[in-house]
């Protein structure tokens, strides 16, 4: 009989969407009722230093506004109204509200460095340093901004980088281990295909077990996908759908 499958972290990104705006409350409360324990989302900074979450630098795709995040303060933010009613969430207002769920948090290049001091000044303030290094797992987008962050946070967890994950993914369609300098303890991200070669099989995720690693399936856009990805082992399960039962 076969060894069965290893239950995977099934992260919601950016919240269930299928009704709801994505990195809304609504979004992230719809991802728990349906069983999602871990959201992602992402952390940009306002004029006046409040973090918001949004994934993009102006409002233009949502709101139908092109002003940048980083030049409306907070009440200007709250002033949008979205689709169904929702309005844009706040970073206070999501760890209040989702406090016992894992986060996810994806800092934009930007402003991370200013929204990395904000965010530890809240965790400061709110006596939550520790606990965010224990629940969050991070985003960044250049290494020194990984390096301010684990300087903020010691012990943080940080996803590999694009270009790691990218150098990893070659590694195993080129079948050149070195070529990947894939690091004990890291989680890479790797999409359901690279180069036309599928990469959601148990001896790609092997490949990268044996070194110590972890990986990340990359938002599979099926639930076929998904399922293979489960298969396959994967650590972890990025997904703009619903958890697959198997």
């Amino acid at each position: 009989m076969s060894a069965p499958f290893k239950t995977p972290l099934w992260i919601s990104h950016r919240g269930y969407t299928a009704h709801s705006v994505e990195n809304t409350a609504a979004a992230f409360s719809a991802a728990v009722s349906n069983g999602f324990s871990a959201l992602e989302t992402d952390l940009r900074l306002t004029r006046d230093r409040h973090l918001v979450l949004i994934h993009d630098p102006t409002f233009r795709r949502l709101a139908g506004d092109s002003r940048r995040v980083q030049d409306l303060t907070r009440a200007g933010v709250e002033d949008f109204c979205l689709a169904h009613g929702e309005k844009f969430l706040f970073f206070d207002q999501f760890a209040e509200k989702f406090e016992n769920c894992r986060w996810t948090l994806d800092i934009k290049p930007e402003t991370a460095k200013a929204a990395i001091a904000a965010l530890a000044e809240w965790a400061e303030k709110n006596r939550f340093t520790e606990k965010l290094a224990r629940q969050a797992k991070f985003l960044l987008w250049r290494a020194g901004h990984e390096a301010e962050l684990k300087r903020r946070f010691p012990g943080a967890r940080c996803y590999a980088r694009k270009a790691e994950c990218w150098q990893a993914g070659l590694s195993v369609v080129t079948r050149i281990p070195f070529y990947g300098g894939i690091k004990p303890g890291r989680t890479y991200a790797l999409p359901p295909r690279i180069g036309g070669i599928f990469l959601f099989t148990p001896s790609v995720v092997n490949f990268f077990h044996r070194k110590g690693a972890k990986t990340l399936a990359f938002l599979p856009p099926t639930a076929s996908l998904a399922r293979c990805a489960v298969q396959a082992g994967f650590d972890e399960i990025l997904t703009n759908g619903k958890i697959i039962s198997y």
